[in-house]
Protein backbone atom coordinates (compact mmCIF):
# COMPACT_ATOMS: atom_id res chain seq x y z
CA UNK A 1 0.00 0.00 0.00
CA UNK A 2 1.26 3.26 -1.10
CA UNK A 3 2.36 5.47 1.93
CA UNK A 4 0.02 8.54 3.13
CA UNK A 5 1.23 12.01 1.41
CA UNK A 6 1.51 14.63 3.71
CA UNK A 7 -1.21 17.16 3.03
CA UNK A 8 0.89 20.77 3.15
CA UNK A 9 -0.41 24.17 2.21
CA UNK A 10 2.48 27.55 1.23
CA UNK A 11 1.08 30.60 2.49
CA UNK A 12 2.67 33.63 1.18
CA UNK A 13 1.78 36.94 -0.76
CA UNK A 14 4.51 36.17 -2.91
CA UNK A 15 2.59 33.63 -4.99
CA UNK A 16 6.06 32.86 -7.31
CA UNK A 17 7.46 32.08 -4.36
CA UNK A 18 5.21 30.17 -2.87
CA UNK A 19 4.28 28.14 -5.98
CA UNK A 20 7.67 27.38 -6.72
CA UNK A 21 8.38 26.23 -2.61
CA UNK A 22 4.71 23.76 -3.54
CA UNK A 23 6.23 22.85 -6.62
CA UNK A 24 9.46 21.37 -5.02
CA UNK A 25 7.65 19.54 -1.92
CA UNK A 26 5.41 17.98 -4.02
CA UNK A 27 8.61 16.27 -5.78
CA UNK A 28 9.80 15.46 -2.37
CA UNK A 29 7.01 13.67 -1.82
CA UNK A 30 4.01 15.99 -0.10
CA UNK A 31 0.86 17.17 -1.39
CA UNK A 32 1.01 20.65 -1.87
CA UNK A 33 -1.21 23.64 -2.71
CA UNK A 34 0.29 27.94 -2.67
CA UNK A 35 -2.17 30.13 -1.58
CA UNK A 36 -2.16 33.80 -1.00
CA UNK A 37 -5.94 34.52 0.40
CA UNK A 38 -5.94 34.33 3.99
CA UNK A 39 -9.76 33.39 3.64
CA UNK A 40 -9.17 30.36 1.15
CA UNK A 41 -6.23 29.26 3.67
CA UNK A 42 -9.03 29.17 6.33
CA UNK A 43 -11.40 27.88 3.76
CA UNK A 44 -8.94 24.39 3.30
CA UNK A 45 -7.85 24.19 6.55
CA UNK A 46 -11.60 24.07 7.98
CA UNK A 47 -11.51 20.46 5.90
CA UNK A 48 -9.83 19.08 8.67
CA UNK A 49 -7.17 17.80 5.45
CA UNK A 50 -4.51 19.61 6.14
CA UNK A 51 -1.26 18.47 8.15
CA UNK A 52 1.00 21.21 7.77
CA UNK A 53 0.36 25.27 6.84
CA UNK A 54 4.11 26.89 5.86
CA UNK A 55 2.73 30.45 6.95
CA UNK A 56 4.80 33.69 6.05
CA UNK A 57 5.59 35.93 8.97
CA UNK A 58 4.94 39.39 7.12
CA UNK A 59 1.69 39.61 4.92
CA UNK A 60 -0.15 42.45 4.05
CA UNK A 61 -3.53 41.63 5.06
CA UNK A 62 -3.05 39.47 7.86
CA UNK A 63 0.75 39.13 10.14
CA UNK A 64 1.39 35.06 10.06
CA UNK A 65 1.24 34.84 13.97
CA UNK A 66 -2.86 36.34 13.29
CA UNK A 67 -2.99 33.44 11.12
CA UNK A 68 -1.85 30.70 13.03
CA UNK A 69 -4.10 31.50 15.51
CA UNK A 70 -7.07 31.47 13.22
CA UNK A 71 -6.10 28.11 11.43
CA UNK A 72 -5.37 26.45 15.21
CA UNK A 73 -8.95 27.33 15.78
CA UNK A 74 -10.10 26.27 12.20
CA UNK A 75 -8.09 23.27 12.38
CA UNK A 76 -6.60 21.84 15.73
CA UNK A 77 -4.42 19.41 14.65
CA UNK A 78 -2.42 21.22 11.65
CA UNK A 79 0.47 22.22 12.36
CA UNK A 80 1.55 25.72 11.64
CA UNK A 81 5.40 26.73 10.77
CA UNK A 82 6.25 30.31 10.27
CA UNK A 83 8.13 31.63 7.10
CA UNK A 84 10.71 34.86 7.73
CA UNK A 85 13.25 36.81 6.64
CA UNK A 86 13.77 38.44 9.74
CA UNK A 87 14.96 36.50 12.10
CA UNK A 88 12.69 38.08 15.46
CA UNK A 89 12.63 37.43 18.67
CA UNK A 90 9.48 39.12 19.41
CA UNK A 91 7.54 37.85 16.35
CA UNK A 92 8.62 34.12 16.94
CA UNK A 93 7.47 34.52 21.31
CA UNK A 94 4.08 35.62 19.43
CA UNK A 95 4.18 32.62 17.41
CA UNK A 96 4.44 30.44 20.20
CA UNK A 97 1.61 31.75 22.06
CA UNK A 98 -0.35 31.13 18.75
CA UNK A 99 1.12 27.99 19.04
CA UNK A 100 2.98 27.68 15.99
CA UNK A 101 4.87 24.30 15.56
CA UNK A 102 8.06 26.19 14.32
CA UNK A 103 9.62 29.30 12.83
CA UNK A 104 11.99 29.56 9.83
CA UNK A 105 14.02 32.11 8.40
CA UNK A 106 13.97 31.67 4.04
CA UNK A 107 17.15 33.04 3.72
CA UNK A 108 18.56 30.03 6.01
CA UNK A 109 15.91 27.08 4.11
CA UNK A 110 17.34 24.27 2.33
CA UNK A 111 14.90 21.56 1.16
CA UNK A 112 16.74 18.69 2.74
CA UNK A 113 16.37 20.29 6.12
CA UNK A 114 12.57 21.05 5.67
CA UNK A 115 11.64 17.57 4.30
CA UNK A 116 12.11 15.86 7.80
CA UNK A 117 11.05 18.71 9.59
CA UNK A 118 7.57 18.78 7.34
CA UNK A 119 7.01 14.89 8.33
CA UNK A 120 7.92 15.41 11.90
CA UNK A 121 5.46 18.03 11.69
CA UNK A 122 2.72 15.87 9.82
CA UNK A 123 3.58 12.66 12.05
CA UNK A 124 2.39 15.26 15.36
CA UNK A 125 -0.65 16.30 13.24
CA UNK A 126 -1.44 12.77 12.44
CA UNK A 127 -1.41 11.80 15.82
CA UNK A 128 -3.32 14.53 17.03
CA UNK A 129 -5.80 13.49 15.12
CA UNK A 130 -5.77 9.82 15.55
CA UNK A 131 -6.30 10.98 19.32
CA UNK A 132 -8.79 13.36 19.02
CA UNK A 133 -10.95 10.33 17.13
CA UNK A 134 -9.93 7.89 20.23
CA UNK A 135 -11.54 10.46 21.87
CA UNK A 136 -14.60 10.61 19.38
CA UNK A 137 -14.93 7.13 20.14
CA UNK A 138 -15.00 7.37 23.92
CA UNK A 139 -17.63 9.60 24.07
CA UNK A 140 -19.53 7.59 22.05
CA UNK A 141 -19.14 5.13 24.08
CA UNK A 142 -19.70 7.46 27.53
CA UNK A 143 -22.80 8.16 25.79
CA UNK A 144 -23.88 4.37 25.20
CA UNK A 145 -22.02 3.65 29.08
CA UNK A 146 -24.92 6.66 30.12
CA UNK A 147 -27.67 5.00 28.59
CA UNK A 148 -26.76 1.80 30.33
CA UNK A 149 -26.78 3.20 33.22
CA UNK A 150 -30.06 4.91 32.80
CA UNK A 151 -31.28 1.87 32.35
CA UNK A 152 -30.02 -0.33 35.19
CA UNK A 153 -30.97 2.58 37.33
CA UNK A 154 -34.71 1.55 36.73
CA UNK A 155 -34.45 -1.61 38.16
CA UNK A 156 -34.21 -3.74 40.95
CA UNK A 157 -33.20 -7.22 41.97
CA UNK A 158 -36.04 -8.86 39.15
CA UNK A 159 -36.38 -12.67 39.37
CA UNK A 160 -35.33 -14.46 36.13
CA UNK A 161 -37.74 -14.92 33.53
CA UNK A 162 -38.13 -18.45 33.24
CA UNK A 163 -38.89 -18.23 36.66
CA UNK A 164 -41.25 -15.38 35.69
CA UNK A 165 -42.97 -17.58 33.68
CA UNK A 166 -43.41 -20.40 35.76
CA UNK A 167 -45.32 -18.19 38.15
CA UNK A 168 -47.05 -16.55 35.83
CA UNK A 169 -48.82 -20.47 34.68
CA UNK A 170 -49.06 -21.12 37.90
CA UNK A 171 -50.92 -17.89 39.00
CA UNK A 172 -53.47 -17.99 36.27
CA UNK A 173 -54.33 -21.54 36.63
CA UNK A 174 -55.41 -20.58 40.78
CA UNK A 175 -56.58 -17.26 39.85
CA UNK A 176 -59.06 -18.91 36.93
CA UNK A 177 -59.61 -21.95 38.64
CA UNK A 178 -58.48 -23.74 35.27
CA UNK A 179 -57.04 -26.90 34.89
CA UNK A 180 -54.29 -26.31 32.91
CA UNK A 181 -51.96 -23.13 31.82
CA UNK A 182 -48.77 -21.91 29.60
CA UNK A 183 -46.82 -19.25 29.14
CA UNK A 184 -44.97 -18.72 25.97
CA UNK A 185 -42.29 -15.97 24.56
CA UNK A 186 -41.69 -15.53 21.04
CA UNK A 187 -38.95 -13.98 18.43
CA UNK A 188 -39.75 -13.49 14.83
CA UNK A 189 -38.51 -15.04 12.26
CA UNK A 190 -37.58 -14.27 9.23
CA UNK A 191 -40.52 -15.74 7.09
CA UNK A 192 -43.21 -13.67 9.55
CA UNK A 193 -43.71 -16.44 11.76
CA UNK A 194 -42.47 -17.11 15.09
CA UNK A 195 -40.69 -19.05 17.01
CA UNK A 196 -40.75 -20.14 20.61
CA UNK A 197 -37.94 -19.03 22.89
CA UNK A 198 -38.95 -19.68 26.39
CA UNK A 199 -42.36 -21.73 27.21
CA UNK A 200 -43.21 -22.64 31.42
CA UNK A 201 -46.60 -24.16 32.69
CA UNK A 202 -48.25 -27.77 31.91
CA UNK A 203 -46.39 -29.25 28.96
CA UNK A 204 -44.28 -26.81 28.14
CA UNK A 205 -40.95 -28.78 27.20
CA UNK A 206 -42.14 -30.19 24.25
CA UNK A 207 -42.92 -26.41 23.19
CA UNK A 208 -39.36 -24.88 23.05
CA UNK A 209 -38.16 -24.31 19.51
CA UNK A 210 -41.59 -24.72 18.00
CA UNK A 211 -41.66 -22.61 15.03
CA UNK A 212 -44.68 -20.87 13.60
CA UNK A 213 -45.92 -19.37 10.52
CA UNK A 214 -48.00 -16.19 10.42
CA UNK A 215 -51.41 -16.54 12.07
CA UNK A 216 -50.18 -19.83 12.93
CA UNK A 217 -51.55 -20.66 16.60
CA UNK A 218 -54.00 -18.20 19.39
CA UNK A 219 -51.79 -17.86 21.75
CA UNK A 220 -49.30 -16.48 18.97
CA UNK A 221 -52.06 -14.51 17.62
CA UNK A 222 -52.87 -12.27 20.67
CA UNK A 223 -48.75 -11.60 21.45
CA UNK A 224 -48.87 -10.44 17.75
CA UNK A 225 -51.72 -7.86 18.21
CA UNK A 226 -52.09 -7.86 22.15
CA UNK A 227 -56.11 -8.49 22.32
CA UNK A 228 -56.89 -10.84 24.71
CA UNK A 229 -59.31 -14.02 23.48
CA UNK A 230 -61.95 -15.67 25.63
CA UNK A 231 -63.49 -18.35 23.67
CA UNK A 232 -65.75 -21.67 24.83
CA UNK A 233 -63.95 -24.45 22.60
CA UNK A 234 -60.03 -22.90 20.88
CA UNK A 235 -60.85 -25.11 18.00
CA UNK A 236 -63.47 -22.54 16.85
CA UNK A 237 -60.53 -20.24 16.29
CA UNK A 238 -59.16 -20.34 13.04
CA UNK A 239 -56.24 -19.32 14.36
CA UNK A 240 -55.82 -22.18 16.27
CA UNK A 241 -52.69 -24.73 16.59
CA UNK A 242 -53.17 -27.91 17.99
CA UNK A 243 -49.00 -27.73 18.40
CA UNK A 244 -49.51 -24.89 21.11
CA UNK A 245 -53.29 -23.94 21.86
CA UNK A 246 -54.28 -27.68 22.86
CA UNK A 247 -53.17 -27.06 26.78
CA UNK A 248 -54.44 -31.38 27.37
CA UNK A 249 -57.89 -29.74 29.35
CA UNK A 250 -60.90 -32.17 29.81
CA UNK A 251 -63.71 -29.27 30.36
CA UNK A 252 -64.40 -26.67 28.07
CA UNK A 253 -62.99 -22.78 28.27
CA UNK A 254 -60.11 -21.00 26.78
CA UNK A 255 -58.28 -17.68 27.63
CA UNK A 256 -55.78 -15.70 25.99
CA UNK A 257 -53.89 -12.52 27.70
CA UNK A 258 -50.54 -11.07 25.86
CA UNK A 259 -47.21 -10.21 27.30
CA UNK A 260 -46.00 -7.45 25.81
CA UNK A 261 -43.66 -4.53 26.71
CA UNK A 262 -40.73 -3.52 25.81
CA UNK A 263 -38.59 -6.69 24.77
CA UNK A 264 -40.74 -8.76 25.78
CA UNK A 265 -43.23 -10.53 22.96
CA UNK A 266 -45.37 -13.22 24.33
CA UNK A 267 -48.97 -14.36 25.86
CA UNK A 268 -50.12 -17.14 27.90
CA UNK A 269 -53.45 -19.10 28.44
CA UNK A 270 -55.66 -20.98 30.71
CA UNK A 271 -57.95 -24.10 29.39
CA UNK A 272 -60.80 -25.94 31.35
CA UNK A 273 -63.04 -24.17 33.48
CA UNK A 274 -63.17 -26.34 36.68
CA UNK A 275 -67.05 -25.15 37.22
CA UNK A 276 -69.08 -23.70 34.52
CA UNK A 277 -68.15 -23.67 30.50
CA UNK A 278 -66.50 -20.70 30.09
CA UNK A 279 -64.01 -17.84 31.79
CA UNK A 280 -66.29 -14.62 32.54
CA UNK A 281 -65.29 -11.43 32.18
CA UNK A 282 -63.81 -11.25 35.22
CA UNK A 283 -61.14 -13.60 34.73
CA UNK A 284 -60.27 -12.36 31.24
CA UNK A 285 -59.74 -8.72 33.08
CA UNK A 286 -57.67 -10.32 35.67
CA UNK A 287 -55.63 -12.14 33.25
CA UNK A 288 -55.06 -8.72 31.27
CA UNK A 289 -53.72 -7.69 34.23
CA UNK A 290 -51.74 -10.15 35.45
CA UNK A 291 -49.89 -10.36 32.14
CA UNK A 292 -49.27 -6.88 32.18
CA UNK A 293 -47.26 -7.03 35.42
CA UNK A 294 -45.46 -10.31 34.11
CA UNK A 295 -44.73 -8.55 30.79
CA UNK A 296 -43.30 -5.74 32.73
CA UNK A 297 -41.07 -8.23 34.87
CA UNK A 298 -40.14 -10.23 32.41
CA UNK A 299 -38.94 -7.42 30.32
CA UNK A 300 -36.83 -6.17 33.37
CA UNK A 301 -35.06 -9.25 33.66
CA UNK A 302 -34.59 -9.34 29.26
CA UNK A 303 -33.20 -5.88 30.09
CA UNK A 304 -30.89 -6.51 32.50
CA UNK A 305 -29.23 -9.25 30.65
CA UNK A 306 -29.43 -7.24 27.87
CA UNK A 307 -27.49 -4.45 29.73
CA UNK A 308 -24.60 -7.13 30.39
CA UNK A 309 -24.22 -8.03 27.65
CA UNK A 310 -23.93 -4.70 26.15
CA UNK A 311 -21.65 -3.50 29.20
CA UNK A 312 -20.00 -6.65 28.47
CA UNK A 313 -18.85 -5.59 24.48
CA UNK A 314 -18.55 -1.93 25.93
CA UNK A 315 -15.63 -2.51 28.11
CA UNK A 316 -14.30 -4.95 25.26
CA UNK A 317 -14.71 -1.70 23.09
CA UNK A 318 -12.71 0.35 25.34
CA UNK A 319 -9.98 -2.05 26.50
CA UNK A 320 -9.18 -2.52 22.60
CA UNK A 321 -9.27 1.55 22.58
CA UNK A 322 -6.46 1.45 25.50
CA UNK A 323 -4.50 -1.39 23.82
CA UNK A 324 -4.06 0.60 20.81
CA UNK A 325 -2.52 3.85 22.62
CA UNK A 326 -0.43 1.81 25.33
CA UNK A 327 1.50 -0.03 23.04
CA UNK A 328 3.80 -1.35 26.07
CA UNK A 329 0.84 -2.91 27.46
CA UNK A 330 -1.20 -4.28 25.11
CA UNK A 331 -3.05 -7.17 26.36
CA UNK A 332 -2.20 -6.30 30.21
CA UNK A 333 -5.82 -5.17 31.06
CA UNK A 334 -7.27 -8.54 29.90
CA UNK A 335 -4.50 -10.70 31.60
CA UNK A 336 -5.31 -8.73 34.93
CA UNK A 337 -8.70 -9.70 34.67
CA UNK A 338 -7.89 -13.40 34.05
CA UNK A 339 -5.44 -13.08 37.00
CA UNK A 340 -8.14 -11.10 39.54
CA UNK A 341 -10.59 -13.91 38.64
CA UNK A 342 -7.62 -16.77 39.52
CA UNK A 343 -7.77 -14.71 42.99
CA UNK A 344 -11.51 -13.87 43.89
CA UNK A 345 -12.26 -17.96 42.85
CA UNK A 346 -9.94 -18.53 45.51
CA UNK A 347 -11.28 -16.51 47.73
CA UNK A 348 -14.62 -17.58 47.27
CA UNK A 349 -16.86 -14.65 46.15
CA UNK A 350 -20.30 -14.55 45.05
CA UNK A 351 -21.40 -14.19 41.74
CA UNK A 352 -22.35 -10.84 41.38
CA UNK A 353 -18.85 -9.97 43.56
CA UNK A 354 -16.66 -11.59 41.09
CA UNK A 355 -18.26 -9.65 38.32
CA UNK A 356 -17.09 -6.34 40.05
CA UNK A 357 -14.01 -7.32 40.48
CA UNK A 358 -13.72 -8.96 36.89
CA UNK A 359 -14.72 -5.58 35.37
CA UNK A 360 -12.75 -3.81 37.71
CA UNK A 361 -9.49 -5.32 36.87
CA UNK A 362 -10.38 -5.14 33.04
CA UNK A 363 -10.66 -1.55 33.37
CA UNK A 364 -8.57 -0.55 35.80
CA UNK A 365 -5.95 1.45 33.76
CA UNK A 366 -8.68 2.91 31.67
CA UNK A 367 -8.02 6.46 32.54
CA UNK A 368 -4.69 6.33 30.31
CA UNK A 369 -7.00 6.98 27.63
CA UNK A 370 -6.74 10.54 28.85
CA UNK A 371 -2.99 10.43 29.22
CA UNK A 372 -1.08 11.64 26.44
CA UNK A 373 0.13 8.95 23.82
CA UNK A 374 3.52 11.03 23.64
CA UNK A 375 3.40 9.99 27.53
CA UNK A 376 2.15 6.07 26.96
CA UNK A 377 4.33 5.53 24.45
CA UNK A 378 7.54 6.67 25.52
CA UNK A 379 10.20 4.01 25.86
CA UNK A 380 12.31 6.52 28.10
CA UNK A 381 12.44 7.03 31.99
CA UNK A 382 9.38 9.38 32.38
CA UNK A 383 10.17 12.69 34.15
CA UNK A 384 8.75 13.86 37.54
CA UNK A 385 5.54 15.82 35.26
CA UNK A 386 5.21 12.76 33.26
CA UNK A 387 5.03 10.61 36.56
CA UNK A 388 2.19 12.76 37.78
CA UNK A 389 0.59 13.00 34.58
CA UNK A 390 0.29 8.71 34.32
CA UNK A 391 -0.66 8.84 38.14
CA UNK A 392 -4.14 10.94 37.32
CA UNK A 393 -5.29 8.18 35.53
CA UNK A 394 -7.34 6.47 38.73
CA UNK A 395 -9.20 9.60 38.43
CA UNK A 396 -9.32 9.85 35.13
CA UNK A 397 -10.82 6.14 34.83
CA UNK A 398 -13.55 7.17 37.59
CA UNK A 399 -14.80 10.39 35.37
CA UNK A 400 -14.59 8.47 32.10
CA UNK A 401 -16.57 5.70 33.82
CA UNK A 402 -19.24 7.61 36.09
CA UNK A 403 -22.48 7.19 33.95
CA UNK A 404 -22.19 3.50 35.18
CA UNK A 405 -22.05 4.94 39.12
CA UNK A 406 -24.56 2.46 40.46
CA UNK A 407 -22.13 -0.23 39.95
CA UNK A 408 -19.74 1.29 42.73
CA UNK A 409 -17.86 -1.41 43.22
CA UNK A 410 -15.87 -0.98 39.90
CA UNK A 411 -15.82 2.61 40.24
CA UNK A 412 -14.31 2.04 43.99
CA UNK A 413 -11.38 -0.68 42.25
CA UNK A 414 -10.76 1.62 39.30
CA UNK A 415 -9.87 4.50 41.93
CA UNK A 416 -8.13 2.65 44.20
CA UNK A 417 -5.75 0.10 42.85
CA UNK A 418 -2.69 1.81 43.35
CA UNK A 419 -3.32 2.37 47.16
CA UNK A 420 -0.87 -0.20 49.67
CA UNK A 421 -1.54 -1.70 52.31
CA UNK A 422 1.09 0.37 54.12
CA UNK A 423 -0.86 3.33 53.02
CA UNK A 424 2.31 4.68 50.77
CA UNK A 425 0.14 4.39 47.41
CA UNK A 426 -2.06 6.72 45.51
CA UNK A 427 -3.96 8.88 45.26
CA UNK A 428 -5.21 8.65 48.83
CA UNK A 429 -2.83 7.11 50.79
CA UNK A 430 -5.25 4.69 52.61
CA UNK A 431 -4.36 2.08 53.95
CA UNK A 432 -4.95 -1.81 55.47
CA UNK A 433 -8.72 -2.57 55.22
CA UNK A 434 -9.98 0.97 54.12
CA UNK A 435 -8.72 -0.19 51.04
CA UNK A 436 -12.20 -1.80 48.62
CA UNK A 437 -11.23 -5.87 48.57
CA UNK A 438 -11.48 -5.50 44.94
CA UNK A 439 -8.71 -2.99 44.46
CA UNK A 440 -6.26 -5.24 47.05
CA UNK A 441 -6.75 -7.90 44.56
CA UNK A 442 -6.29 -6.16 41.94
CA UNK A 443 -3.43 -4.29 43.14
CA UNK A 444 -1.51 -7.85 43.07
CA UNK A 445 -3.04 -8.83 40.06
CA UNK A 446 -1.63 -5.60 38.11
CA UNK A 447 1.76 -5.55 39.17
CA UNK A 448 2.62 -8.97 38.74
CA UNK A 449 1.30 -8.78 35.25
CA UNK A 450 3.67 -5.98 34.64
CA UNK A 451 6.61 -7.67 36.43
CA UNK A 452 6.24 -10.80 33.70
CA UNK A 453 6.22 -8.05 31.14
CA UNK A 454 8.99 -6.14 31.90
CA UNK A 455 8.07 -3.43 29.40
CA UNK A 456 8.92 -0.51 29.00
CA UNK A 457 12.10 -0.95 31.45
CA UNK A 458 13.33 -4.78 31.02
CA UNK A 459 14.03 -7.36 31.64
CA UNK A 460 10.82 -9.17 32.38
CA UNK A 461 11.11 -11.14 35.34
CA UNK A 462 9.84 -15.36 35.43
CA UNK A 463 6.68 -16.16 36.82
CA UNK A 464 8.86 -17.57 40.42
CA UNK A 465 11.01 -14.20 40.37
CA UNK A 466 7.61 -11.88 40.02
CA UNK A 467 5.83 -14.63 42.65
CA UNK A 468 8.63 -14.17 45.12
CA UNK A 469 8.19 -10.56 45.04
CA UNK A 470 5.04 -10.33 45.80
CA UNK A 471 5.40 -12.62 48.74
CA UNK A 472 8.38 -10.09 49.55
CA UNK A 473 5.94 -7.29 49.47
CA UNK A 474 3.21 -8.85 51.25
CA UNK A 475 2.20 -6.83 54.33
CA UNK A 476 3.63 -3.53 52.66
CA UNK A 477 2.41 -3.18 49.65
CA UNK A 478 -0.10 -5.67 49.59
CA UNK A 479 -3.14 -7.23 51.36
CA UNK A 480 -1.14 -9.90 53.16
CA UNK A 481 -3.89 -12.71 52.47
CA UNK A 482 -4.33 -12.14 48.83
CA UNK A 483 -0.59 -12.09 47.98
CA UNK A 484 -0.71 -15.39 49.82
CA UNK A 485 -3.73 -16.73 48.29
CA UNK A 486 -2.64 -15.46 44.93
CA UNK A 487 1.30 -17.17 45.03
CA UNK A 488 -0.65 -20.39 46.31
CA UNK A 489 -3.53 -20.46 43.15
CA UNK A 490 -0.89 -18.91 40.42
CA UNK A 491 1.54 -21.78 41.50
CA UNK A 492 -1.31 -24.17 41.23
CA UNK A 493 -3.24 -22.72 38.31
CA UNK A 494 -1.07 -19.60 36.34
CA UNK A 495 -0.01 -21.70 33.43
CA UNK A 496 -3.70 -22.45 32.86
CA UNK A 497 -5.00 -18.67 33.75
CA UNK A 498 -1.87 -16.74 31.93
CA UNK A 499 0.01 -19.41 29.64
CA UNK A 500 2.89 -18.02 27.90
CA UNK A 501 4.05 -14.56 29.54
CA UNK A 502 3.24 -12.10 26.70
Amino acid sequence: MEPLRPRVIVVDDDIGFSSALADSLVRLGFDTVAESDPARVLALVSSGTIDVALVDLVMPAVSGTELAGKIALASPDTRVLILTGHADLDSAIAGIHQGVFDYLRKDEMRLEDLRPLLRHAADRAWLARENRELIRRLAESNDLLAALNDLVATMTAEPDKEQVLVRLADSARELCKAERARALLFEATGSDGYVVVAAAGDDFELLKGVRLAAGEGIIAQVATTGAAESLMDARSSSHYSPRVDDLGASSPGFACAALRGGLTLGAFAVAGVRSGDVFDPRSRMALERLGSHAALAIDNALQRDRALNFFTHTSDLLVTLLDGMDVHYSGHSRRVAALADMITRRLGMNDDERRHIHFGALLHDIGKMRVSLDILGTSSTLTERQRSAVREHPRLGVEILRPIALWQEVLSIIHYHHERWDGGGYPFGISGEGIPLGARVVAVAEVFEAMLRGVPHPPGRTPEQALAEVEAKAGTQFDPRIARLFVAEYRLKGDDVLGSPA
